[in-house]
Formats: C-alpha cells, sequence, structure tokens
C-alpha cells in the first residue's frame, strides 16, 4: 500500500523543485525554472528521438533478418550447416554493405 505513494524520480525532482519555488524567493524560482527548462527539453527530446527515420543501418539490419527469416521459411527442412552457411552468407554480406556506407 504504501509504495503506491512513492515518487518516481521525475516526480520527486518536480516536488523539489516546486518546494524550492515556494519557500525559496529568487532562489527557489531560478531552480524551479531550471528544473522545468531541463524536463521539457528532455521530453522534446525523446519524442523527436522516437520519430526520427530509422538509419540506413538500421534498414540494412532489418532486410538482413527478413532475408534470413524468408529462408528459413523456404527451407524448413534445412539441415543445420545450411542454416549456418546461409547465416553466415546474410551476416557477411550486412557487414560488407555497413563496411561501404562507412566508406562514403
Amino acid at each position: 500500500m504504501a509504495d503506491q505513494w512513492r515518487l518516481t524520480t521525475p516526480d520527486l525532482l518536480s516536488q523539489l523543485a516546486t518546494l524550492a519555488f515556494l519557500n525559496g524567493g529568487e532562489e527557489g524560482k531560478n531552480l524551479y525554472h531550471s528544473y522545468l527548462v531541463g524536463r521539457t527539453g528532455y521530453e522534446i527530446y525523446q519524442r523527436l528521438k522516437d520519430k526520427a527515420p530509422p538509419s540506413e543501418v538500421d534498414v540494412l539490419r532489418e532486410q538482413t533478418i527478413k532475408n534470413i527469416a524468408e529462408y528459413v521459411k523456404k527451407n524448413p527442412r534445412a539441415s543445420e550447416t545450411q542454416l549456418k552457411n546461409e547465416l553466415t552468407k546474410q551476416i557477411k554480406t550486412f557487414a560488407e554493405k555497413v563496411e561501404a556506407l562507412q566508406k562514403q
């Protein structure tokens, strides 16, 4: 029951900043302002970061995983050696493409 009243770290910081604002005059006001700027900036950054388009490496990684999954679907009875060879081939191709990107 008592855990329901526990504050998360951002909530605790907010409460401390509010108390400082209410009790601390100009210093408290500055602390509260700094907290709000930091917290708001962090939240905006996180939201923009989550909407950022995937990098070229992420796209290549996704394509490699799809290629491997497609091979496994098309070859359900492939031996362990065949699977290992295909996996090695796909990873090598991925590494070569990433290396080519880095040289650009």
